[in-house]
């Protein structure tokens, strides 16, 4: 019988650990810079969730980050680490961006559906590229993901500053078109409520995105043969289930959730595509599918913790005087403990002693 120390080892309390214990070192770095920890952390907090308005801005936020998450998650469960969601998520917005301009002129109920197509199919191709190589000629999907990132990034470059994509933007940024008003999500809370908030309806799609991945996941067979290859694909194999293709499948799906979230960020927050807009979600996604331990609500809620940081950081910074820089070395130091986890595991283990001879026979 499993002893309560190696529960602890592999239960939630790991991830609760890991936010604490950054915590705590984020408040020697307030300490070190010459501020007061306890009023920079009151204001990161109240810059997250102290009104109406700036817990709508904490939703946006977590939005991407949610289905980002989602996007690494269904790899790790598949046995793969998808490095690049970020690159799915920038492929799936410039689909997205691309369509609802071309076609703006298309009533809404013709135009979203087209949109939403767009962004999650061309998120899907992409990842089941690298799915693709690495069942077929076993090319590492970390290496292949990183490099789609690069290369994503540098051909929104060229779309967007002087390329077929190009359009005039007051801003000053390159920028596509605006795409028609039948593919904006709208606003979901009126402005009498939380006055100039910009809260919209791709909360509804980010939900149902995470029932998606339970549903599928765990209550179909296209899911469990894909929690089987991830647990062991030697053994899936003897099974009679195929790895290679589960493979593909595996990122395809994973790169669906990503260019979902893409599609949102054009749709429900800037209208158009922005040269790097994305501000790393895909990147942040690794922490938050490793602090949500690759569960649905788990992924949820580091989501919303990421989401608090990232709307919050700026307040803190703005009010107490402490760099929003503070919230990245937070987010680096719960990857770094997260990762620890197998330290903490072998730990628990020795504490539990040798195995009994009946155990082991």
């Amino acid at each position: 019988m499993r002893q309560p120390t190696a529960q602890w080892a592999t239960g939630p309390a790991v991830p609760v650990v890991s936010v604490v214990v950054a915590l705590a070192i984020g408040a020697l770095f307030v300490l070190a810079s010459g501020h007061d920890p306890i009023s920079a952390y009151v204001d990161l907090f109240r810059g997250a969730f102290g009104s109406p308005y700036d817990i709508t801005e904490t939703l946006i936020q977590t939005i991407p980050l949610v289905l980002a998450g989602l996007a690494v998650a269904v790899a790790f469960r598949s046995g793969l680490f998808n490095i690049g969601a970020e690159s799915q998520l920038l492929v799936g917005a410039v689909a997205a961006g691309a369509v609802g301009a071309r076609f703006g002129s298309l009533p809404g109920p013709l135009l979203f559906p087209m949109v939403l197509l767009a962004g999650i199919g061309a998120g899907a191709v992409w990842g089941g590229i690298a799915g693709y190589l690495k069942a077929a000629r076993g090319v590492n999907e970390v290496i292949t993901t990183i490099m789609q990132n690069y290369i994503v990034v540098f051909v929104m470059h060229w779309l967007l500053q002087n390329g077929p994509m190009t359009a005039p933007n007051a801003l000053g940024t390159p920028a596509s078109a605006p795409i028609g008003d039948g593919a904006v999500l709208p606003v979901i809370i009126p402005n009498e409520l939380v006055p100039l908030t910009r809260l919209h309806a791709g909360l509804f799609l980010a939900v149902a995105a995470v029932v998606v991945f339970w549903f599928l996941l765990w209550r179909t067979p296209l899911g469990y043969e894909l929690r089987a290859v991830g647990l062991g694909a030697r053994a899936a194999a003897q099974a009679g289930i195929d790895p290679r293709s589960r493979t593909v499948i595996a990122m395809a799906i994973a790169g669906g959730f990503a260019g979902l979230a893409g599609m949102i960020q054009v749709s429900g927050v800037f209208h158009r595509v922005f040269d790097g807009f994305s501000s790393g979600y895909g990147f942040d996604a690794i922490a938050v599918a490793l602090l949500g331990k690759n569960s649905p609500i788990g992924i949820v809620l580091a989501a919303l913790l990421f989401g608090g940081f990232a709307r919050g950081g700026t307040i803190m910074q703005a009010n107490a005087g402490v760099s929003s820089q503070l919230v990245s070395v937070i987010e680096a130091t719960v990857l770094f403990v997260i990762a620890a986890e197998l330290i903490v595991r072998l730990l628990a283990a020795r504490r539990r002693g040798p195995k009994p001879l009946e155990a082991i026979a």
